[in-house]
């Protein structure tokens, strides 16, 4: 990944999470968030170094991006877009042009309708759909920075699973967070911490890329702005390996944001409590078998910690509530 001194936490295997950072391509330093109650794994060290090229063919990049009357903002968006990206997924609930914007700045544009109300059901109706090697998902009111992608799609190319964006690491920043929501967010970051055993330093900022490979794996399940939490909190309790970029959040361009500071920190909150009392009923961390890429444990491997009853396991009424909030297929409609 570069070169640099490492700077590296001991806590000689307490249960405390291990970090080191290192720069990215562009200068910027990358977080990589480790938990380990034992100490290292054996494999660490060698990643502590330099970052060795990627051997594997470069992937392919989709980016999901959520829409409610955007019209004049999506265009600036998707005209700043880098070459790395190969497909773009518009999830669309809007009232105005949005879409035409769109269509007429990126004609290959997938443009998704999504009835159902809230970001979570757009962005999980954008992943399913979605059809790279690497999937990243930014908002479209052009606060955050489409020349940041290739900061979030390098860690995946050497070894890691998902990364977050952070407004609040060193090279990070924001124009746009408000005292309260700041407030807010620590308040939140603290609890995430604290409550999940890690050292994360922002937690509400929906800017990620994640492998395809394991999407499934999150079991994905929020309706609102909670989705940002939920995707962070599960690839945690999941196991996979987490870098943390910065990340520059800029005023909104035009607009207003849906946002809404009390309920959606309260849905933060209970989206947390709720993550952290299914680890705690499952015995400790979660470490599920994501291997093979299909969300399918092997024959004989009893449900890994942290498993959260499917379908299957709930009332028909639950069942219904559930899939009528999320997408069932890539065959969801689409212009």
């Amino acid at each position: 990944m570069g070169d640099g001194a490492v700077s590296e936490d001991n806590t000689n295997g307490q249960g405390r999470d291990d970090w080191f950072e290192l720069p990215g391509t562009d200068g910027a330093p990358v977080r990589f968030v480790e938990r380990r109650q034992g100490g290292r794994r054996h494999g660490d060290t060698h990643i502590m170094g330099e970052m060795p090229p990627s051997l594997l063919p470069a992937p392919t990049v989709s980016l999901i991006i959520p829409t409610m009357n955007e019209a004049r903002n999506v265009g600036d968006v998707l005209d700043r877009l880098p070459a790395m990206v190969t497909e773009v997924v518009l999830v669309d609930a809007s009232s105005d042009v949005t879409k035409l914007m769109a269509r007429s700045s990126r004609p290959d544009i997938r443009i998704i309708n999504e009835p159902a109300p809230g970001k979570g059901n757009a962005l999980r109706a954008g992943l399913a759909a979605a059809r790279g090697d690497v999937l990243v998902a930014m908002d479209a009111d052009g606060s955050m920075s489409p020349e940041e992608i290739p900061r979030f799609v390098h860690p995946l190319a050497h070894g890691f699973d998902f990364t977050k964006g952070s407004r609040f690491m060193a090279g990070g920043g924001s124009l746009d967070i408000t005292p309260v929501r700041r407030l807010g967010n620590r308040a939140l970051v603290e609890a995430a911490n604290i409550l999940l055993g890690v050292r994360y330093t922002d937690l509400c900022y929906g800017f990620f890329a994640i492998r395809r490979l394991f999407l499934e794996s999150l079991d994905l399940r929020s309706t609102g702005f909670e989705i940002e939490t939920e995707i962070i909190v599960r690839a945690q309790l999941v196991g996979l390996r987490i870098a943390e970029v910065p990340s520059v959040e800029l005023p909104r361009r035009s607009g207003v944001s849906n946002l809404r500071t009390v309920r959606d920190g309260t849905r933060v909150l209970r989206t947390l409590l709720t993550e952290r009392r299914i680890q705690r009923a499952a015995g400790g961390p979660a470490v599920a078998s994501v291997e093979s890429g299909d969300g399918q444990r092997p024959p004989g491997m009893p449900a890994a910690a942290g498993h959260r009853p499917g379908p299957g396991d709930r009332s028909p009424r639950a069942v219904e509530r559930i899939e009528t909030a999320r997408p069932t297929s890539r065959s969801t409609a689409e212009r």
